[in-house]
């Protein structure tokens, strides 16, 4: 496969309408509208925008529910060292889970800091709560003194 001009958005919008239109890749070549393209190059654009996205239970991924707790760092660690001590004591290891584990990892790495911003946020909102509740009684206290 030759690797020829890449195809403009303009271009691919106009063979995705025409495919919509449900023609073929000739009859889109033929139409004219695409005059530095080969043959060749229109069947292969037309081949790859009509082609289904893929579907297998490989590729489909589930929608993540809200965890109704911050993962500790205690437990993020434990999970990290779970997933590292596999990957070492393992003979073999294919593309997938290797790309798991990456994703495990770069998910460690940035955890930490992630995690000390929500603490730090956490405890700012505990102490605004605790300052409003002070100023609530000392307002309550200075409109009793006053009556």
């Amino acid at each position: 496969m030759g690797i020829g001009k890449t195809w403009t958005d303009e271009e691919n919008k106009l063979l995705l309408a025409m495919i919509a239109e449900g023609l073929t890749f000739q009859q889109a070549f033929d139409s004219g509208k695409f005059p530095d393209r080969t043959l060749d190059s229109v069947r292969g654009q037309f081949q790859r925008l009509s082609a289904p996205s893929p579907t297998n239970a490989e590729t489909i991924v589930q929608a993540i529910k809200p965890s109704i707790e911050t993962l500790t760092l205690e437990k993020a660690v434990k999970l990290f060292s779970s997933a590292f001590e596999q990957i070492c004591t393992l003979e073999k290891i294919d593309k997938d889970m290797l790309g798991r584990f990456r994703i495990i990892f770069q998910a460690a790495k940035d955890y930490v800091p992630l995690l000390a911003g929500y603490e730090k946020w956490d405890k700012i909102e505990k102490k605004i709560e605790e300052i409003e509740a002070a100023l609530a009684e000392l307002q309550a206290t200075r409109g009793a003194a006053k009556a």
